[in-house]
């Protein structure tokens, strides 16, 4: 069963009297009235720009269809002027190519329920083991099963491919490559296998009897499948993904998968219902696996810039702690780049929870895209292991930030949860995870979530969710701004209640959220700005801009420079100032509009280094607790 936001729509009093009544309730982006013609309620806001103008322009899209697209289908679709490529399998629709006056005719053609704009989607430990509580996991007994390290459960790694390492030994089940025609396990960027380190890696390469640190995965024991859908600069179109998902529904069998992570995302373009990687997550969720997705990077620019497929209701979107090189959680904070809620257009609490990704040691791939253009972030061999006359060599590690390796330790958490109960699902997962999280009173629903991911907590809960544990809408009522009853939605008051999973107070200090109309329109300001091509939509791309939405003044393609959260004297020239939590943004290795000045490194890898390094940032440190062997 496919999961909407269609429900009744059950609001608690947690009411924030601002700006809201003078917003209205009209205000709310809800989907096109099903009386509209079938051009504009089948065509993303983009597609309906392009169709307007009536060019012959060949315009890359994804075609939704009702049910998979037969022969006769795609001999319409050819007879409108659409070249059709893949057509998938799990998922109804296809690939096509169509000149842009043709689409709404194609919008018209049999079956079809959508068409989207087939753009760029890019990348959004002693790996945090301690801050979330692995360590002990893997030392205590819960459910009856002792010792988890996620044994017995598969994770599909939807990224850039995963490369073998020998933390990873024997427990790479499959590859599958929709990026390039590249055969086996591979990851010439070099993201996807420090992800999959992340949930999965065993600390092999940092463990031997010389080693004083250890770098472990959430879940050491479990197995990955590699799903490529990202090319060597980071890059993939959203028909990559949708392949790469189509290809996890009809394996998820034969490798027993379990657990989908999706470290990728772009800007929010269209409402949910509309957007085809939504739709692919929900039906991959609705077949009993549990997505982690992450929340993106976008946060400096503020509230509201979730990109796609976290923006989902349905399924598990997580963003980034840093938790100060602390294996307690006291001391944690927000970073100031993962992005925050509520998402674009549907106005969804998210993220769902946030879990540590600042600074992340996890696997490096020797040669890859990140390896060659970062090379002070390679962790050194002195950095954990006793030998005086290699401790400055290039170890088998490397550092990356962001809410792509914070979602990657939520997937490890979900593993060992499975582990210990193989017949939990993706909703119980979901609402567990989101209850037991640590609430804090200094951070917003829309920045935090339901607080900061606790899996010894969440290993203790009992509760299960009896419906699907959509995350909660925020609206706008004549009482004032009220959230969504999470009690009503999970389907048991007593467990779910609102405040059990956001706090009491879960809209505190909140009242510049609803003073700011651009997240309350009906436009996603710069989703599709003049003079853009759907290459330059990437992660670190944020939903609005500070002048007009069209050139450069998107806020998007071109690196941009963020010091501890703030635009470097508002301008994309000269990078030279770094501050305490700065990353590098950018449209990746291969943008040719970068900033002068600017470093820049596709998908979500927050650069730290590169001669810019802080005083803090040793080849060491990081959002890593070191796990002694």
């Amino acid at each position: 069963m496919t999961k909407s936001l269609s429900g009744a729509r059950h609001a608690l009093a947690f009411a924030v009297l601002l700006i809201c009544s003078a917003l209205g309730s009209t205000s709310r982006a809800l989907p096109a009235d099903s009386s509209s013609p079938p051009d504009v309620t089948r065509l993303s806001p983009r597609l309906l720009r392009l169709a307007e103008a009536g060019t012959q322009q060949a315009v890359p899209v994804v075609v939704m269809t009702a049910a998979p697209a037969g022969d006769s289908e795609v001999t319409e679709a050819q007879s409108i002027g659409a070249m059709v490529g893949r057509r998938f399998g799990k998922l109804s629709g296809y690939v096509a190519t169509v000149p842009a006056g043709a689409l709404r005719r194609l919008a018209h053609a049999r079956g079809v329920i959508g068409i989207a704009y087939d753009g760029e989607v890019r990348g959004s430990n002693d790996l945090n083991y301690g801050t979330v509580g692995a360590d002990r996991a893997a030392r205590e007994t819960f459910n009856g099963v002792p010792g988890l390290d996620g044994s017995g459960v598969t994770v599909a790694v939807v990224d850039s491919g995963v490369a073998p390492h020998p933390d990873l030994a024997g427990r790479l089940l499959a590859a599958v490559d929709f990026a390039s025609h590249e055969k086996g396990f591979v990851d010439p960027y070099g993201h996807g296998t420090h992800v999959a380190g992340i949930i999965a890696g065993d600390g092999t390469a940092s463990g031997d009897s010389g080693s004083f640190r250890k770098f472990n995965g959430i879940a050491p024991g479990a197995r990955i499948v590699s799903v490529r859908v990202l090319d060597e600069l980071g890059g993939g179109k959203v028909s990559d993904v949708l392949a790469g998902i189509d290809w996890v529904l009809a394996h998820k069998d034969a490798y027993a998968i379990r657990i989908m992570n999706l470290s990728l995302g772009h800007p929010v373009e269209e409402p949910c219902a509309g957007d085809p990687l939504c739709r692919a997550v929900e039906a991959a969720w609705s077949a009993g696996i549990l997505v982690v997705a992450a929340a993106g990077n976008a946060g400096a620019e503020g509230y509201g810039t979730i990109h796609s497929p976290g923006n989902d209701p349905a399924i598990l979107t997580v963003g980034a702690s840093n938790n100060y090189l602390s294996a307690t959680r006291f001391d944690d904070i927000l970073t100031s780049y993962t992005s925050r809620g509520p998402t674009p257009l549907d106005h969804v609490v998210k993220p769902d929870l946030v879990a540590p990704g600042n600074r992340t040691i996890s696997l490096r791939v020797v040669g890859s895209t990140l390896d060659e253009a970062y090379p002070s972030l390679r962790v050194k061999e002195g950095a954990f292991r006793q030998d005086p006359t290699a401790a400055g060599d290039d170890s088998l590690y490397f550092q990356m930030s962001g809410s792509s390796m914070a979602a990657g330790v939520v997937s490890g958490m979900a593993a060992l949860m499975m582990q210990a109960d193989p017949s939990l699902s993706p909703d119980t997962l979901k609402a567990r995870l989101m209850k037991s999280a640590e609430k804090r009173l200094v951070y917003d629903a829309f920045s935090e979530g339901a607080g900061f991911a606790d899996l010894l907590s969440a290993l203790q809960e009992s509760a299960i969710a009896t419906l699907p544990a959509l995350s909660p809408r925020a609206e706008c009522a004549d009482s004032g701004m009220v959230l969504q009853d999470t009690g009503s939605l999970w389907g048991s008051a007593d467990d779910w209640s609102l405040s059990s999973i956001f706090g009491v107070d879960p809209l505190r200090g909140t009242g510049g959220v609803w003073a700011d109309a651009a997240l309350w329109s009906d436009v996603v300001s710069g989703a599709a700005p003049s003079g853009v091509s759907g290459h330059s939509i990437v992660w670190g791309g944020g939903m609005k801009s500070s002048g007009s939405a069209s050139g450069t003044s998107f806020v998007g393609s071109t690196s941009i420079v963020w010091g501890g959260g703030h635009n470097s004297s508002g301008s994309t020239t000269g990078t030279s100032t770094v501050g305490a939590d700065s990353i590098v943004w950018g449209g990746g290795l291969k943008s040719s509009g970068a900033a002068p000045g600017s470093s820049t490194v596709g998908a979500d890898s927050i650069v730290w280094g590169g001669g810019l390094k802080p005083a803090m940032d040793t080849s060491i440190s990081g959002d890593n607790i070191p796990q002694r062997p």
